[in-house]
This record gives structure tokens, C-alpha cells and sequence, in this order.
């Protein structure tokens, strides 16, 4: 079962970008509007096409718009790929957008 991360504990993870523990940002969204720096767009109908190849050993984190629906059957389809290490970002998009309202400072 897909674990979850927080927009902070992302923002943190991004910003220390430890190359022994690698991750991956899927923006699992139909349309990509606005974004997380560096996330790949793969829409979730995608992810069931083909079969992707990163890095096993890598945390993928998935998140939609509002971390519900689209990212929770991205997990799940990751994992039946094989995945180990798959998290949701609680709250989605609007979380990490939100987080950049209350501590502009991190931008």
C-alpha cells in the first residue's frame, strides 16, 4: 500500500536532493497546469499503458490536484508495476500551492 508525504516533507526532500535515495515527481493530472519544479507529466491514463522504466530503487511520488482519485489509482497501478517505494502527496497540488501561500519565503 502506497505510503503518504506531505508537501513540506517533499519540498525538504526536493531541496536536499540526497543522490542515495532518488525521487521521482509524477504529476498524474489529464491537463498540466502549474506543477511541482522538476515532475514528469505522465497522465494517470498513461501510467496504464505502458510500462515505465525508473529507477527501482527511486521513491516515486504521485499526486492530482487534489490528492484523492487520480493519484490514489496511480499508486495502486505503480505498484502492481512493481514499485516499492510509492507515496501520495496528501492534499495533492493544492497543498504544495498552499504551503507557498502560508511561507512565501520558500519559493
Amino acid at each position: 500500500m502506497a505510503g503518504e508525504i506531505t508537501a513540506r516533507e517533499l519540498l525538504d526532500r526536493l531541496r536536499s536532493g540526497d543522490a542515495d535515495h532518488p525521487i521521482i515527481v509524477i504529476d498524474v493530472r489529464l491537463a498540466q497546469i502549474g506543477t511541482i519544479p522538476g515532475a514528469r507529466h505522465v497522465p494517470v491514463t498513461d501510467l496504464e499503458d505502458k510500462e515505465w522504466e525508473w529507477d527501482p530503487n527511486a521513491e516515486l511520488v504521485v499526486y492530482c490536484q487534489l490528492g484523492k482519485g487520480g493519484s490514489d489509482y496511480a499508486a495502486e497501478v505503480l505498484e502492481e508495476q512493481g514499485y516499492q517505494k510509492v507515496y501520495k502527496l496528501v492534499g495533492g497540488m493544492d497543498s504544495w500551492e498552499q504551503l507557498f501561500k502560508e511561507n512565501p519565503q520558500d519559493l
